[in-house]
Order: structure tokens, then C-alpha cells, then sequence
């Protein structure tokens, strides 16, 4: 005996089942890119915050080599200061 196989009729589709199965397939799409904004988002903020740490050591060096230049402008002009003085000072005592 054979089994009896099933007649399998076409059930014909409408424009508006066409139309909703675009609309699921939309949805879908529309969710994988949610996920996948999501994931850019997490990779870019975790980007921004190596950049700024990056650039908050940056400006530590930076700052510490200013005043390092202005520590030694100072003793620089100081040190000028007190030669002038001196010479000034050695001209009109003798």
C-alpha cells in the first residue's frame, strides 16, 4: 500500500499579504540595524574614550613643560637681573 498523499491546493496570495509580508521583513531589517548601531555605538564610545585618555596624558606632558619653561624663564631673568645688578653695582663703587 501506498500512502495516500495530501492534495495540496495553492491558496492564492493578495496584494496586501504581499504588502505585510514586506512590512515583517522591514521590521526585521530595521532590528538587525538597531543591534548593529548598538554595536558601533559601543565600539566608538570605547574608541573616544581611549582617544581622551590619550589626549588628557598628552596635555599632563604638555602642562608640565610649560611650567617647566616658565621655571626656567624666571631663573633666567633672575639670573640676568642680578648679573646687570652686579655690574652696575661694580661700575659706580670703583
Amino acid at each position: 500500500m501506498q500512502p495516500q498523499l495530501k492534495e495540496q491546493k495553492a491558496i492564492p496570495l493578495t496584494r496586501d499579504d504581499f504588502i505585510i509580508m514586506q512590512l515583517r521583513e522591514i521590521r526585521e531589517d530595521i532590528r538587525d540595524l538597531r543591534g548593529e548601531i548598538k554595536d558601533v555605538r559601543k565600539e566608538l564610545n570605547g574608541r573616544m574614550d581611549k582617544l581622551e585618555d590619550t589626549l588628557n596624558g598628552r596635555m599632563d606632558k604638555l602642562e608640565n613643560e610649560v611650567r617647566s619653561t616658565a621655571r626656567h624663564s624666571q631663573i633666567m631673568a633672575g639670573s640676568v637681573i642680578a648679573i646687570a645688578l652686579g655690574v652696575l653695582y661694580f661700575v659706580f663703587t670703583h
